[in-house]
């Protein structure tokens, strides 16, 4: 019998397959068990229940996103009820189909066999342990969706790749990648980067210019259109709202910072969210598809490995550059290039460069692993020296006892005589997590008189519902500026009264303040909204 370098007795390569099968397993439900318990003790943040309130109120499109995270929360709720596991329900159900995704993906790419079992391990073991794979999508966000749909898009875009052009198989894998792309497109506007590098890499590349002249890609694009129809009619019967807001929202200049310490933050985030040794490890693994596709470019064929390798190299790469080109103009999110990584982790988990399997492959996982436990131990208890006002996950503490105590004041004494009483917030953040933590779960307003335009805007708001008679009761921030605000409605009112301060905590520690105030016998509420100044809302929308 063969025996390895340590003079033991070599599995078979039966045993061997098997044996990196049961490790896929195994780092696959560790991973899904961990999400599941991290989403059962860190409450929902302001962000999720935003998009829990849109899952109220399905529609084509919204503010911020197209509607694919409504859609998956909605589904979740449906299946689990209509608290925290049913909102993150739908959301943990995508994020176990992106990592079966992936290891599907790297085990093709790699060529089936002991060598696909390898880098199906790999990938199983990168996406349990890398940040931005695993605690990005513990939470109900657009990411958990475009996750899912990329991961399934580069699945079929690889196969379509790996079948001779005009084939029918390869037409048959174009069109699940159109079905996937149109998923993607539907969950975040960034997923036309995805489509995007591939057609650089069709243009620049002479084997896979050849793709254009197959049926395949022209009908997937066509599937993925159709599917982004609802979101497009949305936005044309909206002002084109949505697209304005995102094209703004990642070009317009910011006075904060300067070009050069945007794009360090922006790579600092990056190295963040995937760690500093597995990033540069991908960067370097890209780098190598890259030139290697480029090099072979005069005599590879379109189905040629490589060639393959150079597509997925260039669909992880164009992210990277545009939302550099961005940052050279405003901040960029930690999150907004996560497009990067789909890509780039079938390159790791099938690279068969040095770098890729040595010493630093292992330092990297390792580091991974650590830094995923401690950041599981901060969810849960904290453990690192952070303010409560600058910890991110204390964000979704404290907010059970504001709802307790708005709930007190929709009853308080005060407001007899009134018609209706309303609750609202300034903003969407508190607006949403009132709505989902008020026992009866009702419409709450968000004001947004100090805050940025969002789809409670969109909505018919307390101008459009509040009437003569009516009372209302509002959380503002627990300062001068909230008391400010707190005086321009009371103009609108017969009656004010200021009620409860509620402090907002973690454990011991103080993350903010929220007053509420009462207000009684509406008389005077504006008509429209005090956002149309922003020039981002069209008045048609006030009767909406």
């Amino acid at each position: 019998m063969p025996t390895s370098v340590h003079g033991a007795r070599s599995d078979t390569p039966a045993r061997e397959t098997t044996t990196q099968w049961l490790l896929v397993a195994g780092w696959i439900v560790g991973a899904a068990l961990l999400r599941l318990l991290l989403s059962s003790f860190v409450p929902l943040l302001p962000d999720e229940t935003y998009y829990w309130d849109w899952s109220r109120r399905l529609e084509g499109g919204y503010f911020d996103h197209p509607p694919g995270i409504a859609l998956l929360i909605a589904a979740g709720t449906a299946l689990f009820g209509n608290g925290p596991v049913g909102v993150r329900g739908g959301p943990a159900i995508a994020a176990l189909l992106t990592h079966v995704a992936a290891v599907l993906c790297a085990w093709q790419l790699a060529g089936r066999g002991r060598a696909g079992a390898y880098a199906a391990r790999r990938a199983a073991m990168v996406m349990a342990v890398l940040p931005i794979a695993t605690l990005g999508l513990v939470l109900a966000t657009p990411d958990a969706a475009l996750f899912a749909t990329t991961m399934l898009a580069l699945l079929a875009v690889e196969r379509a790749l790996a079948a001779p052009v005009r084939s029918l198989v390869s037409f048959g894998w174009w069109v699940a990648a159109g079905l996937a792309l149109g998923g993607a497109f539907v969950s975040k506007y960034t997923a036309v980067l995805l489509p995007m590098g591939l057609v650089i890499a069709c243009v620049v590349h002479p084997a896979l210019r050849r793709r254009f002249a197959d049926a395949g890609p022209w009908v997937a694009s066509a599937v993925a259109l159709a599917m982004f129809g609802p979101v497009v009619l949305w936005n044309y019967f909206n002002d084109w709202l949505s697209f304005r807001f995102q094209l703004g929202h990642g070009f317009n200049a910011a006075a904060r910072g300067n070009p050069i310490s945007r794009e360090l933050e922006m790579i600092g985030g990056q190295l963040g969210l995937a760690t500093p040794i597995l990033f540069t490890i991908m960067a370097i693994v890209v780098w190598h598809a890259l030139r290697d596709g480029w090099q072979g470019r005069r005599t590879a064929t379109p189905t040629d490995l490589v060639v393959r390798r150079f597509a997925l190299g260039m669909i992880a790469v164009v992210p990277l550059a545009f939302f550099a080109i961005s940052a050279w103009r405003r901040p960029v999110e930690a999150n907004w290039p996560a497009m990067i990584y789909p890509g780039a982790i079938m390159l790791l988990a099938t690279s068969t460069a040095p770098v890729a399997h040595g010493t630093w492959w292992r330092r990297g996982g390792w580091l991974a692993g650590v830094l995923l436990a401690i950041v599981c131990v901060q969810a849960w208890r904290p453990l690192l020296p952070l303010a409560p006002r600058k910890d991110p996950i204390a964000r979704a503490h404290g907010w059970p006892q504001l709802a307790a105590a708005v709930d007190v004041a929709r009853h308080d004494p005060f407001l007899d005589g009134t018609v209706d009483r309303w609750v609202a917030a300034d903003r969407y953040q508190d607006a949403s997590q009132l709505a989902f933590h008020l026992p009866d779960h009702p419409m709450v307003f968000s004001l947004n008189l100090g805050g940025r335009t969002n789809q409670y805007d969109v909505w018919q708001n307390a101008w459009g519902r509040v009437r003569p008679g009516d009372g209302l009761v509002v959380a503002f921030d627990a300062d001068a500026k909230g008391d400010s605000l707190a005086k321009v409605v009371s103009g609108w009112f017969a009656d004010t009264q200021r009620g409860a301060l509620v402090v907002l905590r973690r454990g011991e520690g103080e993350v903010t303040r929220r007053r509420i105030w009462l207000y009684r016998i509406a008389r005077d509420v504006p008509r429209e909204s005090p956002r149309y100044g922003a020039g981002l809302l069209p008045r048609t929308e006030s009767g909406k």
